[in-house]
């Protein structure tokens, strides 16, 4: 028993030895590893990106002007008509009494008028030979203009009479595409009425209504001065339809920070339809002595975009930069001089004065260098 005692004892004193014994430092890590890229300075195109809505430029709600029954129904849901095409007749018999009645009136009036302008005439030389009294004449001329008065009076109620019958025929304001038809031969429509009788869209040309950011206004503004803005939509299969930039508001969305512009497109085939998105393009020019670096040197910190410059001592420091645009995977910033040096890759698990080691410098990007050239 005293022996296995005395064992214990010395595996416990040798095993307290060990642990006495300090730990060997852990092995120093040397310099982070880096790709490093060069700010440029040159001239690059101004292409500007966003996200749109295609909107008609012409778009009406067809409504009566006359408390009337549909007579007919000229057209289909979904047709394409012609400005000026008849789409619904209503039944306009009432005014239709009114305008016969006023043209009755005209050539009434008109007979009356042409023997009392005979009258008048043979009264007036039988005046000058003394043989009726000159009061007679004077009647005669009163007569005369009364009923020219009349005449007048009659031929503005034909006008009123004929406006009025032309509201029972409603026609196409401008060509483009019905909707769907709410009506029927001998339906009740009124002018008050909530839905209309049909909806018609232009189709061609079309818009395409979408926004920028404010701090391209200047060198839109600047480009449309010397002539048109050209813009470029993308279609649903993979096509391109060139247009212009036709409309920049007057006012900046001061909570968004954007300006809405509409650019038209010719839309023959009917590829572009109200309410879809698109994509649209806009080159708005060329800005020059644009500094470049590659986009995935810039970095996301909680309040601000930076990047990591390197310093001749082989450090590097954070400096705070703005992206203008995304050009062929380069960035446009502003806060950084050209030809500074910038970690490309590497930089994510980096600090401000960390120690790195340049592993071999970004290659030019083709696509960016084709368009600087």
């Amino acid at each position: 028993m005293t022996n296995k005692k005395m064992i214990l004892a010395t595996l416990l004193v040798a095993t307290l030895s060990a642990c006495s014994k300090p730990k060997d430092a852990a092995p120093q890590s040397g310099p982070a590893k880096v790709a490093a890229a060069v700010a440029e300075r040159r001239d690059v195109p101004v292409v500007l990106v966003a996200q749109g809505n295609v909107v008609p430029i012409n778009q009406v709600d067809i409504r009566p002007q006359v408390s009337s029954t549909v007579r007919t129904v000229e057209i289909s849901e979904g047709q394409n008509v012609k400005a000026g095409q008849l789409l619904f007749t209503l039944d306009a018999r009432e005014d239709q009494s009114a305008l016969d009645r006023s043209a009755a009136m005209i050539r009434k009036t008109e007979a009356d008028l042409l023997l009392a302008e005979q009258t008048l005439r043979r009264n007036q030389e039988l005046a000058k030979s003394g043989f009726i009294s000159p009061s007679a004449v004077d009647t005669s001329q009163s007569q005369v203009d009364s009923l020219r008065a009349e005449l007048a009076a009659a031929r503005l109620d034909f006008k009123t009479n004929t406006v009025k019958v032309s509201y029972y025929r409603i026609a196409a304001p401008f060509a483009g595409r019905a909707g769907a038809i709410s009506v029927h031969p001998g339906s009740l429509v009124q002018p008050g009425s909530t839905a209309p009788m049909l909806t018609l869209v232009q189709l061609d040309p079309i818009q395409i209504e979408f926004t920028a950011p404010e701090r391209d206004l200047p060198q839109l503004l600047a480009t449309q001065a010397k002539g048109e803005l050209v813009a470029r939509a993308r279609l649903a299969d993979g096509g391109e339809r060139a247009g212009r930039v036709v409309f920049i508001d007057n006012t900046v969305d001061r909570s968004a920070g954007t300006i809405k512009l509409k650019a038209e497109f010719a839309n023959a085939d009917h590829q572009l339809w109200p309410g879809l998105f698109a994509r649209v393009e806009v080159d708005a020019g060329v800005q020059r002595d644009a500094v470049l670096i590659p986009a995935e040197a810039v970095l996301n910190g909680p309040d601000r975009r930076f990047v990591y410059v390197l310093q001749p001592d082989g450090t590097v420091k954070d400096q705070t930069v703005t992206i203008a645009r995304i050009v062929s995977e380069q960035a446009v910033v502003d806060g950084l001089p050209a030809g500074t040096r910038v970690v490309r890759e590497g930089g994510q698990n980096l600090r401000p004065g960390a120690k790195v080691t340049v592993t071999g410098n970004a290659p030019r990007n083709r696509a960016a260098s084709e368009a600087g050239a």
